[in-house]
């Protein structure tokens, strides 16, 4: 099964939400997160959709209520500019009138990130995609957006609004992480490889907050 993917659409003069997972870990003495992998990887579909022409809108999330790593992504903002090599923007607001306003003053290659979706608490919410899409997230950006591309594989097991609010009412894609992930899986499942004896070997920095 091949995913519908960033290559399927097309992107000039579009205003593009990509969700990405730019979690990362955070020092409570300096309070500055550290710079991951992810953030370089992530900066590969960013860039790329930029370079398609589009106005990319980031939404992204660090930490949880209540825990020492939940923040702002203002710093994600300038690690993402350094991998990209142009200027992200961090935009303190996530649905409001600021948000709204930079969004429609968007040019094309263009670059922001809104602040952490889990500043709102629907975020985090289990809900169904259509559920998620009367939501205030979804209501308040998806008529600024021409598309969503979701490239978080790493937290699209939620059904969080941020991940599956937007697929109902845009057109969707999957970013290159999404695909890559996506097809190292199928490999599992291919012919080759459930042939036995085979051996799966999982790892997670949170296998009590994934396994049932």
């Amino acid at each position: 099964m091949n995913l519908f993917s960033i290559d399927d659409l097309i992107f000039k003069n579009k205003t593009v939400l990509v969700r990405v997972d730019l979690n990362t870990s955070y020092n409570k003495s300096t309070r500055k997160i550290e710079d991951h992998e992810r953030l370089r990887e992530h900066s590969k579909t960013i860039n790329e959709l930029s370079e398609k022409k589009a106005k990319v809108v980031v939404l992204a999330h660090q930490g949880r209520k209540g825990n020492p790593d939940f923040t702002h992504l203002d710093q994600h903002a300038i690690l993402l500019s350094k991998y990209i090599g142009k200027k992200v923007f961090f935009i303190n607001d996530i649905i409001g009138i600021k948000a709204k306003n930079r969004i429609k003053s968007m040019k094309n290659g263009e670059i922001i990130i809104l602040d952490n979706v889990r500043l709102l608490d629907e975020e985090v919410e289990n809900k169904t995609g259509i559920e998620h899409s009367k939501g205030k997230l979804v209501t308040n950006l998806f008529p600024l957006a021409d598309i969503f591309v979701n490239d978080a594989f790493s937290v699209a097991h939620r059904s969080h609004a941020s991940t599956v609010g937007f697929t109902p009412v845009l057109p969707s894609a999957a970013g290159r992480i999404m695909v890559r992930e996506w097809s190292s899986i199928s490999k599992i499942e291919s012919e080759t490889c459930s042939i036995p004896p085979v051996v799966y070997v999982l790892g997670g920095n949170k296998p009590d907050d994934c396994l049932l």
